[in-house]
């Protein structure tokens, strides 16, 4: 029988607050002792972060599951591009079984305290940082993970026979019960599974992932964490931009309306404005984190990337820019049109102008 003897299950919560944070101030603000993320596997392989976000130890809490109540050890970690993530550490109880621990994960799952307990220690966080940040909002929605990571698991020798010996698909997914059907489980694990060296192993999926690391160093799910920050940013930037989108039709409509309106030349600076400040985030974003080398982080990064669907989100994203790019020069043109106009009109009446001034000569003589 599978057993788990040390391990912990980590619960992430992601939020949007800023368009961008000064780390430095963030730390001075907090007053407290802040540590920069640092990656510590082989030495052959490099990371390299543009900026690392900080992180803080925020004591422990009692969290509340199905009438069970477990003690947590809290984090926080700051992201300069305006990112805040929750972690509520708790720990695996030696000699729990793997269908307890899938039991445990679905509760988890589905009680939504974690949620609310997440939100009061982001907004604790907030009004203590808020001097540290640049056009700070609050967005409603919140991204979720969960990672089961494990340190000595009893019933296994290699680490890839615990998806021979225990139902991983199960406790990825969350579901207790009933038997999962072959494809489900072949899909998760197909996709999913990576390994560098025997003792170790990663299954990711959209929603949660395992992570045997008998070190108990923490560098996969740090990443898996970063891509995590990657994707909130993302919806939240996909839904900025279509907020944006139909605020500029709608004035767009209503400048349509108005005989020789100058609001295009608003509406032009303003989709200009918006190209610029897009492209710049994507940039931002993508040059935050690289991997030099095809190692074990690498391809975890890009694996769930892949199961966050990140391209995708990406290629929405620079859909949506290209629209403000074309907007901006249609809307330039109409500007332009608009100028051209005013021109003709201008030159007609001084024409008339000197026409009247004419006549009003020749009949005064």
């Amino acid at each position: 029988m599978v057993t788990i003897q040390k391990g912990s299950i980590l619960l992430y919560r992601v939020f949007d607050i800023a368009e961008e944070i000064d780390l430095s101030r963030a730390e001075a603000l907090f007053k407290a002792d802040g540590t920069r993320l640092k990656f510590t596997l082989s030495p052959r392989q490099v990371v390299i972060m543009r900026n690392a976000p900080v992180t803080f130890s925020l004591g422990e809490t009692e969290l509340a599951v199905h009438e069970r109540t477990f003690r947590a050890e809290v984090f926080a970690k700051i992201w300069d591009y305006g990112v805040l993530s929750i972690l509520f550490q708790i720990p695996i109880e030696a000699g729990t079984s793997w269908n307890q621990l899938v039991e445990l994960g679905a509760k988890i799952e589905l009680d939504t305290f974690v949620d609310g307990a997440a939100r009061a220690r982001a907004k604790e966080i907030l009004a203590m940082i808020t001097p540290s940040l640049r056009d700070p909002h609050e967005w409603h929605e919140v991204e979720d993970y969960v990672i089961y990571f494990f340190e000595e698991i009893h019933g296994i020798g290699k680490a890839i026979e615990l998806t021979e010996k225990a139902d991983v698909a199960k406790l990825i997914l969350a579901e207790p019960q009933g038997t999962l059907s072959e494809s489900s489980r072949k899909s998760i694990l197909d996709e999913g599974t990576y390994q560098y060296a025997e003792n170790d192993l990663t299954v990711l999926d959209w929603n949660s992932a395992i992570v045997i690391e008998p070190s108990g160093k923490k560098e996969v799910p740090e990443v898996i964490e970063f891509v995590l920050t990657h994707m909130m940013e993302m919806r939240y930037y996909d839904g900025l931009l279509d907020q944006k989108l139909a605020t500029i039709y709608d004035a767009i409509e209503e400048s349509r309306s108005r005989f020789l309106s100058n609001r295009f030349s608003t509406l032009s600076r303003e989709a200009s404005a918006r190209y610029i400040e897009f492209s710049e985030f994507i940039e931002r974003v993508d040059n935050s984190f690289k991997v030099v080398g095809d190692f074990y982080l690498a391809k975890i990064f890009r694996g769930a990337g892949e199961q966050f669907r990140i391209p995708e989100w990406e290629a929405n994203i620079s859909r949506k820019i290209n629209i403000f790019s074309n907007l901006s020069e249609l809307l330039q043109g109409e500007v332009n049109a608009a100028r051209s106009l005013w021109l003709e009109v201008t030159i007609v009446v001084l024409i008339l102008f000197e026409l009247v001034t004419t006549f009003a000569r020749i009949s005064a003589h």
